[in-house]
């Protein structure tokens, strides 16, 4: 299964806003996506800034809406699968980018952890 990786226009903005904040060359950015242990259904969303020169061999990339995302392709086929982000305005806790799997594993509670992907295929 071919997953992918997109970006809303809003989280897009946001991103390259960033990126020009820290006075980043947009030719050499990227948004690296990822998951770390952590909560309760076993895993939280990661997102950092690599440059070109941190691209691996092992890494899957993805242009979405002028972004260039980059995820490692073992996280992205056995931990996120498909992903939306978008970047949600609002009451302050309501604020931020909100991740979205396009099939979803398994979502804790509070919606801030999930379950690795390679999980929903097995069942």
């Amino acid at each position: 299964m071919a997953y992918e990786i997109k970006l809303t226009e809003k989280a897009a903005q946001v991103v390259r806003e960033a990126f020009q904040a820290e006075a980043v060359d947009p030719a050499q950015a990227y948004l690296r996506v990822g998951a770390r242990p952590g909560g309760c259904s076993g895993f939280k969303f990661d997102m950092d800034y690599a440059n070109a020169g941190q691209v691996t061999d092992g890494d899957q990339v993805f242009e979405s809406n002028g972004v260039k995302v980059v995820v490692n392709r073992e996280t992205l086929n056995d931990v996120l699968g498909s992903l939306e982000i978008d970047f949600q305005t609002g009451a302050m806790m309501e604020r931020g980018f909100k991740f979205r799997q396009i099939l979803e594993s398994g979502v804790c509670g509070c919606g801030e952890s999930f379950a690795p992907v390679k999980q929903q295929r097995k069942a």
